[in-house]
């Protein structure tokens, strides 16, 4: 190319970019211009969230996004593995019954059903409240409140049944078990002698897990997962907000609100 080639390349590049930026700023500071009348006015200090702005950054940070899901995911899985203390649970379940046995064709009536399983729910606020946890406590010479038991062992009636079950939870297996003799060995006289209005019968033995409790795996594993993939795009999509380089015509249209009316290659003339 001749010096007079490029001279004259210079010359209309100058010139082209020089009349792109006054008709660019001319429809941005005239209001009555209907081609520009509904661009909104843009501070400078404020940034807009767009929908290419997210594709770049999880295409320009896919590295950092799948290693920090990686991470926490891994994470999760020595917590449960290795930190969460195992718990040892036991139940028994106990059948409410009222005094009213009116029966019809050896069936029980409807009554005698509902009034069954609303005693139910009196006989689980009982089992739970300190008269009868104090003498599981003075049974089995337990070194603890009524509060603390009460942190243990819960009673709950299952529903639409006649039956309470009570859960025992403790991180000793033997501590689990003990309780759970003892609400099926004293609970039920304690019911009986507090409750005219019917009486409660055991109606299983002791029932243990085999396996000790512990916060689900599989659960834990890809809820620190999300965790991991969600900072790590937090941190992606803040980086690519503040990226202020223009690469694109996408760019300059975004950055000053207005189309763009051509676009100069970066070529050699033969």
């Amino acid at each position: 190319m001749s010096e007079t080639q490029n001279a004259a390349f210079d010359a209309a590049y100058k010139v082209a970019y020089e009349a792109a930026l006054e008709a660019a700023q001319a429809a941005q500071n005239n209001p009555y211009n209907p081609a520009y009348a509904s661009t909104p006015q843009r501070d400078n200090d404020v940034v807009e969230l767009s929908f290419q702005n997210i594709t770049n950054a999880i295409k320009n940070h896919w590295v950092i996004l799948t290693a920090m899901t990686l991470v926490f995911a891994l994470l999760g899985f020595l917590y449960v593995q290795f930190l969460v203390t195992p718990q040892y649970q036991t139940s028994v379940n106990l059948i409410v019954q009222t005094n009213n046995t009116t029966t019809y064709d050896q069936s029980v009536s409807n009554d005698y059903v509902t009034s069954a399983k609303n005693l139910a729910k009196t006989y689980a606020q009982i089992l739970n409240s300190s008269k009868v946890q104090n003498h599981i406590i003075k049974e089995l010479d337990l070194d603890m409140s009524a509060l603390d038991l009460k942190k243990l062992a819960e009673a709950k009636p299952l529903t639409d049944s006649q039956i309470v079950r009570v859960t025992v939870t403790t991180e000793d297996r033997e501590l689990s078990r003990q309780i759970a003799k003892a609400y099926l060995k004293y609970g039920p006289d304690d019911l009986n002698e507090l409750v005219e209005a019917g009486k409660c019968n055991p109606v299983s033995s002791v029932e243990e897990k085999a396996d000790p409790i512990k916060p689900g795996l599989k659960r834990t594993i890809a809820l620190m997962g999300i965790v991991g993939f969600a900072l790590a795009f937090a941190f992606a999509l803040f980086r690519e907000m503040r990226n202020h380089y223009v690469v694109s015509t996408d760019d300059i249209k975004d950055l000053l609100g207005v189309p763009v009316l051509g676009v100069i290659p970066n070529a050699e003339l033969a």
